[in-house]
């Protein structure tokens, strides 16, 4: 679990980076709630929706 917390928050980190440097260069501002909804968006992707998915397909591969 603690992998994959810090997996989460690592992608959250770069994927915030990314959004914040596209912002300020298209808009020429830095709007926050862009990048927190990215933040939020891929720590809740990386947290809870890829172990879901991953959980799912071992089983599916065991029967």
């Amino acid at each position: 679990m603690r992998k994959i917390i810090t997996n989460a928050i690592m992608a959250s980190v770069v994927v915030a980076l990314i959004t914040a440097l596209f912002s300020f260069l298209i808009r020429g501002t830095l709007n926050w709630i862009d990048v927190l909804n990215s933040v939020l968006g891929t720590f809740i992707i990386w947290a809870v929706l890829f172990p879901l998915v991953n959980k799912h397909w071992r089983g599916q591969m065991e029967e």
